[in-house]
């Protein structure tokens, strides 16, 4: 936290005994940080945001949301290289055994996998 109240992107208090103390709005204003090194911008850029979030035009269930769509992003990454690694198992398969394993797939799953797949361009069944 000292190197982001260095930078100005965060302000404390000084405590009689010279300890910083931070305002409740602080871990609102990390997870905004957070959220905005994930997006890979220039500490200038969230500098530039955060103003934006102090003057009121960006609100908390803002940032919540990009944080949210965020997250989601990742897992899809996470489901994406899954299912990379899944298709490589289903290429070692005869016929037989990746209807067997398509079979055994709920049906919302197989449709889920089925789409990732084509969105991937490696549709195997």
């Amino acid at each position: 936290m000292d190197y982001y109240t260095n930078l100005g992107l965060l302000s404390a208090e000084r405590s009689e005994a010279n300890y910083r103390l931070y305002p409740e709005e602080t871990i609102d204003r990390l997870r905004l940080i957070e959220c905005l090194k994930r997006q890979k911008l220039t500490l200038e850029e969230i500098r530039e945001r955060i103003v934006q979030w102090q003057d009121g035009e960006m609100t908390k269930d803002v940032v919540d949301v990009v944080q949210s769509v965020q997250e989601i992003q990742g897992e899809m990454r996470n489901l994406e290289q899954r299912v990379r690694e899944l298709t490589l198992h289903l290429r070692t398969m005869d016929e037989r055994q990746a209807r067997l394993v398509a079979k055994q797939l709920s049906l919302q799953g197989s449709s889920l996998l089925h789409t990732l797949m084509l969105l991937l361009g490696d549709a195997p069944f």
